[in-house]
C-alpha cells in the first residue's frame, strides 16, 4: 500500500473501529480507492464483532464497498464480507482485510 496514511488502533479519530476493546483495527488509507484494514484479536476465545466505518473519511461508497481478506499462505485463507457483516477473527489471530 505504496503512498498509504497509517492510522493506528490507538489513534482517536481511526475511521475504522470495532465494537470490542480487545479486537483492534490500524488502517492504511489510500483516499477514494481502497484500504487495507489491519484487524487482530486478543481475546481468550474467538471474537466476533463488526466494522464501524467512517466512510467519508475513507472516500469509499458504501454501497458499492467489498471486504476482501486474500488468501495469504500461512496467514489467512481467502474471505469476502460485506459492510455490516459480522467477522469471526479466531483468537490470538488477525486478518489483512483490503476494504474498496
Amino acid at each position: 500500500m505504496q503512498k498509504s496514511e497509517m492510522i493506528g488502533y490507538w489513534v482517536k479519530d481511526n475511521p475504522v473501529k470495532t465494537n470490542s476493546e480487545k479486537t483492534l483495527a490500524t488502517v492504511y488509507r489510500h483516499m477514494g480507492d481502497k484500504t487495507l484494514i489491519s484487524l487482530a484479536t486478543w481475546e481468550d476465545t474467538d471474537a466476533k464483532v463488526t466494522l464501524s466505518i467512517d466512510w467519508n473519511a475513507l472516500g469509499i461508497d458504501l454501497t458499492k464497498a467489498t471486504l476482501h481478506a486474500p488468501r495469504i499462505e500461512g496467514f489467512q485463507e481467502e474471505r469476502i464480507w460485506r459492510p455490516g457483516d459480522e467477522i469471526t477473527v479466531p483468537k490470538g489471530k488477525g486478518y489483512l482485510i483490503i476494504l474498496k
